[in-house]
């Protein structure tokens, strides 16, 4: 199946660096410009006058996840998706996270040189107002990714599974990181294969359907009777004796 997703696995190495857009309000002076860690440096690291300091960052000390959840970011940036102030807010809060995590106990990835980092209490992300049924939360894959990629759908922790139309979806969320993804699903199972599946891998034939859309068709062997069939929404399979 070829995957769709926003969230990329590949692994940030060395630095990455944030800057600043141009056309934005000028920082405050006094208060200088703000980092992705949270220290504040001087104003003259802001040419953009943004509010964020013009420097770089090296998130390799962090948790696969959190590496993840920046490479993701970074791609939909890359995009046009998010501005860079959002995601230099995004990043922001990804740090306070995986600081937050080192105060309940040292992550096994980090380097011993970034552990004494100063930790920064963790602040939730104000969740989406939506009304979460499959078929906003298939229009937000599909349509609005960045929406997806700026905060959870919900302020509860979730693990939302489903097919919707030619995909299959996945949001979740566990009080800290939400992720989320679609894949089209598979249309070209054989008869073989299908019989296969049903004596050898039932589980591939539970977690997704066997087409895109509504079916409802039988096939046979020497000595069964296979029937398979969907509304759209909800799939079903069964055999029998002849």
């Amino acid at each position: 199946m070829k995957k769709v997703t926003v969230l990329s696995s590949l692994l940030i190495a060395g630095a990455l660096t944030f800057t600043g857009v141009q056309g934005t309000a000028q920082a405050d002076e006094e208060e200088g410009a703000k980092t992705v860690w949270g220290e504040v440096l001087p104003a003259d690291t802001d040419p953009d006058g943004d509010g964020w300091a013009n420097t770089g960052f090296d998130p390799t000390w962090m948790s696969q996840e959190g590496q993840n959840r920046i490479s993701g970011l970074a791609e939909s940036k890359d995009n046009g998706e998010i501005s860079q102030v959002e995601f230099n807010e995004a990043v922001a809060e990804i740090f306070q996270i995986e600081q937050a995590r080192q105060m309940d106990g040292p992550n096994e990835n980090a380097n011993a040189e970034n552990a004494s980092q100063e930790m920064v209490p963790h602040q939730k992300v104000d969740a989406m107002d939506i009304d979460v049924t499959k078929e906003n939360l298939a229009k937000l894959a599909l349509y609005s990714p960045a929406a997806l990629d700026a905060a959870p759908v919900q302020e509860e922790p979730y693990n939302y599974n489903f097919v919707y139309g030619d995909y299959g979806f996945h949001f979740s969320y566990d009080g800290d990181y939400w992720n989320w993804s679609y894949s089209e699903l598979m249309q070209d199972f054989t008869d073989d294969e299908l019989l296969y599946l049903v004596h050898n891998n039932p589980e591939v034939l539970n977690e997704n359907p066997v087409q895109a859309g509504k079916y409802n068709f039988k096939i046979s062997d020497d000595n069964y009777v296979y029937h398979f069939m969907s509304d759209g929404k909800k799939w079903e399979w069964s055999y029998e004796e002849k």
